[in-house]
């Protein structure tokens, strides 16, 4: 047990707070939940989402971290110490959190990309001359 690698710990509970927040909150909520919420009925989809939320999503949420804190080990490893059945759960949680990292930072460099070429001087969006346009285009 002492030749293991120390886990790290948070210094005080606001920096605790902070992370969980990032992990709760992630780019995809700010720039998707304003469009579904109108698409779905506005203030009425607030309704059904609330009552998930509070019913289904905190309690989850809460029980993650309870778990994690509680026996100081990641997902790979905690579901197959409660019930060896369940070790598949972990490393699907791993998994799904590799492959949303991945379309994350895809997503991230496509705006950086988009947001540095449209410092140029001439923005393929400027004229009317480019071969994607179609004929009955005007300018």
């Amino acid at each position: 047990m002492e030749d293991e690698i120390a886990r790290g710990y948070w210094p005080n509970q606001i920096e605790f707070l902070l992370s969980c927040l990032g992990y709760c909150i992630g780019l995809g909520n700010v720039w998707r939940f304003p469009y579904l919420a109108y698409k779905n009925g506005g203030a009425a989809f607030l309704i059904p989402y609330g009552i998930m939320l509070l019913c289904a999503g905190i309690p989850m949420f809460f029980m993650e971290l309870a778990l994690g804190q509680y026996v100081s080990l990641g997902p790979s490893v905690i579901f197959q110490k409660m019930a060896p059945l369940f070790s598949g759960v972990g490393w699907a949680m791993v998994i799904i959190s590799l492959l949303t990292c991945a379309y994350y930072n895809l997503i991230l460099a496509w705006a950086f990309f988009y947001t540095f070429a449209s410092f140029s001087k001439d923005l393929p969006w400027g004229h009317c001359n480019n071969d994607f346009n179609s004929v009955e285009t005007e300018c």
